[in-house]
């Protein structure tokens, strides 16, 4: 296109009024919107809910009670834990009184076995004395 068919072109539009096209484009713009109305909802009352009806209270009322179980359990274990401890204890003292009787037995068998030895000794020489007595009575008399 050369610059005659250009010129042209634009002699057909016309003479271009810039004012007007400033003018129109700072008037606000009047479209015609339809109404609009906002729907009236009405707020339903809302009634609390307890929390101890729902779902989540019986799940905690359940973990309560297995709470309470559970010291329960703990405490019977604690008092039968205790009960042993004290069986345990006087099961010690009985051995321990055992052996303390064990020992003291073993040296009352050595000492009467020392006796006994002593005794047998004596016995011995009374003997030979009863059994002299008469020889030498025998032997003496001649």
């Amino acid at each position: 296109m050369d610059f005659k068919e250009l010129s042209d072109s634009f002699s057909q539009l016309g003479k271009i009024d810039l004012g007007k096209i400033y003018d129109s484009l700072n008037e606000p713009i009047k479209i015609n919107m339809p109404k609009y109305e906002f729907p009236n909802y009405e707020i339903p009352e809302i009634i609390p809910i307890d929390p101890e009806d729902t779902i989540i209270g019986e799940i905690k009322r359940k973990i309560e009670e297995q709470n309470e179980l559970s010291s329960k359990q703990i405490s019977i274990l604690m008092e039968q834990n205790h009960l042993l401890a004290d069986n345990y204890n006087k099961l010690k003292n009985m051995y321990d009184e055992q052996v303390r009787i064990n020992i003291q037995s073993n040296k009352d068998l050595e000492q009467s076995r020392r006796y006994n030895r002593w005794m047998m000794g004596i016995a011995f020489i009374a003997m030979l004395a009863a059994i002299a007595g008469p020889i030498v009575t025998l032997i003496v008399s001649k």
